[in-house]
């Protein structure tokens, strides 16, 4: 995840050093980039809807979740990046996962 977070880091900062903000992505300015803009809002909903799943039982779940979705709207793929980094440590503050570790 890491070495995913890194490349493409370094790929989004080329893009808008050699682009600007402006000319980085125009979701609309032909039938391909719209295509992609498409694309991509499916995928990251989908990832979106499997954080609120996975995030089942954690007891701030609705903060989490709601901070997730706001930091992918703001950063893109950064935030499930993000979040696949953190999801250990999200998860050991769980209940039920400190019940299921002790019941095994």
């Amino acid at each position: 995840m890491v070495a995913a977070l890194v490349v493409h880091g370094g790929l989004t900062v080329t893009s808008w050093t050699e682009h600007g903000y402006s000319g980085f992505f125009q979701p609309f300015a032909a039938s391909n980039t719209t295509q992609i803009f498409s694309d991509l809002t499916l995928a990251l909903t989908l990832v979106n809807l499997w954080v609120f799943h996975d995030l089942a039982g954690h007891p701030r779940r609705a903060l989490v979740w709601g901070l997730h979705v706001l930091a992918t709207l703001l950063a893109g793929s950064f935030a499930p990046l993000g979040y696949l980094l953190l999801r250990r440590r999200l998860q050991g503050e769980r209940p039920d996962t400190q019940a299921a570790e002790h019941t095994r």
